[in-house]
Formats: C-alpha cells, structure tokens, sequence
C-alpha cells in the first residue's frame, strides 16, 4: 500500500494547525482513483521526537520505519497517507517516543516483546470507532467507505436480550452459556460453540451479535458456549491441535448437553481458533455440522491430510456433504491468503460445501467481530 502526500496536510500552514485540528474527525479520508482514496493519519504532540503508527498489517513489524509519521515543519502536528483501495477496515494505534526517551517499540527484546509493545498503542483522540485487541487494549479502528457493513455489533435500545451465564467449564476454566431471549429452556436448539470466550463475551460481545440477528430475522435462536481459552500458554498448546479438537467434542459438548438442549452444533474461531474450527469439523462430521473460521492459522497447519481423509470419515459416518464451512481471511494478510485460497479449493474437492469470503483487512478484531456474523448467517442464515 504506497505512501503518499496528503493534499490537505500538504497545504496546511503552521498557523492553520489549531484551526485545521478543531472538531476534525480522523483519519482524513480523501478522495483518490476510482475505488481508491488516500487515507491520513495524524498527532499532536509538541513533545515527540518519533511517532509510530501501528495499523494492522499496514505496519509490518520488521520494517517499522515505513510507518513512521512525519512532522509538518514548525507544528506539532505528524502526518503520514498511504493509498488505500475504499473497501479497507483496521484497527490502529500511535506509540509516541519523547524527546530523551528510547522508543517504546525499540525497547523491546524479542518478536513476543515488540508485539506486546505494539499492543498498547494509543487510540486516535480524534476518532470515536473503536474496538479492542486481545489483550483488552482500546484501539481506533479506520472503515474506508466500501468496508462491508456491520449492522449488528451495538447494543439495541429495548430489544429483547439473551441471557448469559458464567460457569467452572469441564476442566475448571470460566466458560460462559448464552441463551437466546423468548425460547423455552427444554427446546432443542442449534449450538455456537466460540472459542476464546473471554474475547466473545467480554470486548467483542457475541451476545449482542446473536440478540440483534435474531431481532433481525436474520438467524433463528441459537445457543452459544463460550470457553475461555486458558491464558496463553493453554492456549498455545490446545488450539490449533488435536488437543483442542479433543477437547470440544470429548469434554465441551457433553458438558453443555447435560445443561441444555442442542441439536446441531457449529464451531466458530479466529486465528489459532480458526484453524481449532477447521480441525475440529474435519475430524468429527457425526458431530459438528457446520465452521466459521476467520484467519485460520494455516501457516501452523496447512490440513492437508485431514482434508485427505475427510470424505472418507464423513462416508463411513454417514454425514458425507454434510460439513458446511464460511472460511474467510484478510486480503492483507500476506501469509495467509494463498493458503487460504488453496484451502478453499482443496475442501470443495474433498465434497465440503465452502463459502470463502475476502475482506480488505489484516489479522483484526475490526473484521472478525462483524465476520462472524456473516459466517453464522452463511452456513445457517434465513
């Protein structure tokens, strides 16, 4: 995505500075191309020497200087525009270094330092979008005008609410049951199973996904378990292996079955999640009928053998053409979109039924938390 001059920035003056700044919502978006603007970002901050812009994988990690902003010369105001294509959605931050302070993204030791520094940039001041990372780390998030919409994030005045419930899950980790408003608890009902729960119930709130889909008409009740990952290292270690898979279908599912009523359940996740739900819907068809899966960790596992194998699993279970899967990935996600595509192509041979979508964005929370319910609306949508 090149870098560019921002018309605007370019022809301000340093007396124009404060009157540009007031009241302006950022970043500045300027028309460019046809299905293209240039998009800029800007700080103040009369006390910085550097100031890194971390937008996700517009910044890449080992080359931090090209997103470096530059200073408007005798202001305190720093700038940089790139060139986007109008359909991008991110999240961003700033990390700021002061004047006789070593950068905070130069302090780090390592790859797992310099990302946990990046993590917790600053929001943009000047921009009320937001979502948070992983680690709960408010974020700005940047949506181009042809980002696909997504209706059904924010809570809803005096809409009917689902009810959702914190419980010690099969192996003592805090695992949480949503229940869809107006159902009666004994009615067998489709089950959402989201890994990372504590992303799903806390920062990204599946719950307020799944109540508007169904005001919406746009999904019928569901229910949804929601297990927390673990922490890292658990996580590490279980998603995105067999373990996990294991773990869904051996320890998870009967838990909630001796709980409430389910009769057909889909797997959704992201990243390491991502490729759990894959893995996981691969090696149990007689249990998992359908997979949302965004930015599947393929450079982990590409599945090949279990996508191999698959037909003849799901034949000798008698759920052959069964296995529904909505997978999706970032365009800018250079490590994985070959993969994915790839993927895609592998599982329709192997007798999948696949809808691979596309969305102009990295390995973001900005996208997944409005894919998922693109992904629930395409595998059991009305």
């Amino acid at each position: 995505m090149p870098r560019v001059r921002g018309a605007t920035v370019e022809r301000l003056r340093p007396d124009d500075v404060d009157a540009f700044w007031s009241g302006k919502t950022l970043p500045l978006v300027e028309p460019d191309g046809p299905g293209t603007v240039v998009v800029t970002f800007c700080w103040r901050d009369p006390d910085a020497e550097q100031v890194l812009l971390f937008a996700n994988r517009l910044t890449d990690e080992t080359r931090l200087g090209d997103t470096l902003l530059e200073r408007l010369p005798g202001t305190d105001l720093w700038h940089a525009s790139y060139r986007m294509d109008s359909d991008w959605r991110a999240s961003y931050s700033f990390l700021v270094q002061r004047t006789g302070e070593q950068a905070p993204w130069l302090a780090a030791g390592d790859q797992v330092a310099l990302r946990a520094a990046l993590d917790r940039g600053r929001p943009d001041p000047r921009n009320g979008a937001t979502c948070r990372n992983r680690a709960g780390v408010l974020q700005s998030v940047v949506s181009l005008p042809d980002a696909p919409p997504q209706p059904w994030l924010l809570p809803r005045p005096d809409l009917a609410r689902g009810a959702v419930t914190e419980h010690s899950g099969p192996d003592g980790r805090p695992t949480w049951l949503y229940e869809p408003p107006g159902v009666d608890p004994g009615q067998p009902l489709p089950l959402v199973v989201a890994l990372d729960g504590e992303v799903w119930v806390g920062t990204q709130s599946l719950p307020t996904t799944l109540d508007n889909l169904l005001a919406d008409g746009a999904l019928g009740p569901v229910r949804a378990v929601l297990p927390s990952s673990g922490g890292r290292d658990a996580r590490w270690a279980e998603l995105g292996t067999d373990d996990g898979a294991g773990y869904v279908v051996d320890r998870l599912l009967p838990w909630v079955e001796q709980r409430r009523a389910v009769d057909r359940v889909a797997v959704a996740g992201q990243s390491l999640g991502g490729l759990t739900a894959l893995r996981v819907g691969l090696l149990h068809p007689e249990r998992i009928e359908a997979v949302v899966s965004h930015s599947a960790s393929l450079w982990q596992d590409d599945l090949g053998a279990l996508v191999d194998g698959f037909a003849e699993r799901a034949d000798r279970m008698g759920r052959a053409g069964e296995l529904r899967v909505h997978l999706a990935h970032g365009r800018q996600e250079w490590v994985l979109a070959g993969p994915h595509q790839v993927l895609a192509e592998r599982l329709r041979s192997a007798g999948v039924a696949v809808d691979a979508a596309e969305h102009n964005g990295g390995h973001d929370y900005a996208w997944w938390r409005g894919g998922i319910a693109d992904g629930l609306r395409s595998v059991w949508g009305r």
